[in-house]
């Protein structure tokens, strides 16, 4: 079961003796386990009765809340992993259950997968074992014994941050992420809709721990008000890495050199996000991804000044190049700016920064701002030395 629907259906799910929670998303894999002892704690348990082991340490020492008098405290506690089912299988000296979860328990099903899976057919039903694990072969004997009816298997992988690319008919704000943005967003007691999640995306990159923090953030921002705008967005953390790039792009078709410098110069400051969606502050990782933006953007916009000079209309470009509706007029506007003769020279200048970029010790700034003083630079005419 994926953790999407695990969120919703787990409160529905009570009172099963086993979960396995797998994946390399630690953020949602935290979430699931906060989930389970909430209803554990809903269904009667208490504190006394949630013990916590940790497979990373050797000697198996795990902390269980002991009271004495009146004063409670954390009593380390030294045990085999085997003691983990002693545990499972005894009743509760405190409330009605027992909530027994075991982080970083790759190498205990490893040892015990034999053992785990005997017990998931014949669980002790009073008590709940949790075991997390970065990674479960599906095909296994013990995942195929979670059958959501003695236990669940919840997946927590990385949820994709755009649509599959199978999906071809879904917008680009319709993805698991954004979808994942929406639901959380609950969780601080305020909506909003998949463009406003996919505008917050933007800004932060896809790790759900900087999005949960700026969600929190964003929900004392708007205060009593229910909806989380693209407007409380946009004035809460101003444009995203990406409009960034986008609006240089478009000062480069304008031929707008000055605001394109400066728009370059502030995105080598503030940092861009790399292949991976995280913020990268390399200067030279940064001038590389501004020379290949560059160089589809030249490509486009040369696709749509050979559309125009052979009479063509929008509906052409639309059906000729890979440009969206929404941009197309935009896009239009700025090829007006370039002439056919001069792009084989555009052409040039950016395959010399991609290689400067990649072989010299020049600086990655420097070399960017040549290049948007070329790619801005009017075509001069050879006879008479005038701009063209």
């Amino acid at each position: 079961m994926k953790f999407t629907d695990f969120i919703h259906k787990h409160n529905k799910a009570n009172n099963l003796p086993v979960y396995i929670v797998s994946g390399n998303e630690y953020f949602l894999k935290k979430q699931a386990l906060n989930g389970i002892k909430k209803q554990f704690y809903l269904e009667g348990g208490v504190k006394e009765g949630l013990i916590e082991f940790n497979g990373k340490d050797t000697s198996s020492n795990f902390t269980v809340n002991q009271t004495e008098g009146n004063v409670t405290q954390n009593v380390k506690v030294s045990a085999l992993f085997n003691d983990i089912f002693d545990e499972v299988k005894t009743a509760p000296m405190f409330g009605k259950r027992k909530l027994i979860i075991v982080e970083n328990a790759d190498g205990f099903l490893a040892k015990y997968q034999e053992k785990v899976s005997e017990y998931i057919k014949n669980p002790f039903r009073i008590n709940c074992m949790v075991l997390e694990v970065l990674s479960i072969d599906k095909r296994t004997k013990l995942a195929k014994a979670m059958n959501s009816k003695q236990g669940i298997l919840v997946e927590c992988n990385k949820l994709f941050d755009r649509p599959a690319p199978w999906e071809t008919k879904k917008p680009e704000y319709d993805s698991e992420l954004t979808k994942w943005i929406v639901v959380h967003a609950r969780n601080y007691g305020k909506t909003m809709n998949l463009k406003s999640a996919f505008c917050l995306l933007e800004r932060t990159g896809n790790s759900l721990a900087i999005i949960d923090r700026q969600l929190d953030a964003l929900s004392i921002f708007i205060g009593d008000r229910s909806e989380i705008a693209i407007e409380d967005i946009q004035m809460f953390s101003g444009a995203g890495h990406r409009e960034k790039l986008f609006n240089l792009l478009d000062a480069i078709g304008m031929k707008d050199t000055i605001s394109a410098v400066k728009m370059a110069e502030n995105i080598f400051n503030i940092g861009m996000e790399n292949e991976r969606k995280t913020i990268t502050f390399d200067p030279r990782s940064i001038a590389i991804t501004i020379v290949i933006a560059s160089h589809k953007r030249m490509k486009d916009l040369w696709k749509i000044i050979r559309v125009l000079d052979k009479g063509g209309n929008k509906d052409d470009i639309l059906e000729k190049t890979s440009v969206k509706r929404p941009f197309v007029d935009k896009m239009i506007k700025q090829a007006r700016n370039f002439k056919e003769e001069e792009m084989s020279a555009k052409w040039k200048y950016m395959l010399e920064a991609d290689l400067l970029c990649k072989t010299s010790r020049l600086s990655p700034t420097l070399i960017v701002e040549q290049l948007i003083a070329k790619l801005c630079m009017w075509p001069r005419n050879e006879l008479n030395g005038t701009v063209s």
